[in-house]
């Protein structure tokens, strides 16, 4: 196990930044899934676009922090990527609101309920390993952790899948299916980026074993 405190000494700026940025992450998510979960009700942008630009500077200050800091073992690219990485995940929410607002009429019927539960599992994961990194995080643990996004990650190919083949079927209006197979792989798409953070906590654990 690693000791980031260590390498950050006393300054837990980046600690309080990515967990900040991870939360943001989350809330985004958390407003995606009252939406999902009301697809008849007309979707607002304020929040998600708030959101948004609250991870963006977030983002922002950890790489101003960067070019001050002295860091003397961690990568700084491994902040930086694992920044990246988590300010997508908001990025990416409110791109699919925008396209789902645009497609209300189309969408008002769908069934999000599976998709809601693994958005829900993916940024509760990544909320809890970006905290584990603070005080250092083992290779085991941070394997462990990732094996559930991986899984998640997962089913969400299978249940892209699954909706492919509905869309494809022939039964439905060619307009519905461009827009409802764009929606379902936004949606895979935050999925994928609450992954990609688990690769990034799982590979800073291994490079610091």
């Amino acid at each position: 196990m690693f000791s980031l405190q260590k390498i950050f000494s006393k300054d837990d700026k980046f600690f309080d930044l990515l967990e900040a940025s991870a939360e943001e992450a989350r809330s985004s998510v958390q407003a995606l899934t009252r939406v999902l979960a009301k697809p008849h009700e007309k979707a607002g942008m304020t929040e998600f676009h708030h959101r948004k630009e609250a991870d963006k500077k977030i983002t922002e200050q950890i790489n101003e922090a960067l070019v001050t800091a002295f860091v003397t073992e961690l990568d700084r690219e491994d902040i930086e990527v694992l920044s990246a990485v988590l300010y997508k995940i908001p990025k990416t929410v409110e791109k699919f609101v925008e396209r789902f607002a645009i497609s209300a009429a189309l969408a008002r019927d769908a069934d999000f309920s599976r998709h809601i539960k693994m958005l829900e599992t993916a940024t509760d994961q990544v909320v809890e390993m970006v905290k584990q990194v603070r005080n250092g995080i083992s290779v085991e643990k941070a394997k462990e952790m990732n094996g559930v996004l991986q899984k998640v990650e997962g089913d969400a190919d299978d249940l892209i899948l699954e909706i492919l083949k509905d869309l494809y079927s022939g039964k439905h209006d060619p307009t519905k299916v461009l827009a409802m197979k764009d929606l379902y792989e936004l949606l895979e798409k935050v999925i994928d980026r609450c992954r990609d953070a688990g690769n990034v906590v799982t590979q800073i654990s291994l490079k610091h074993a």
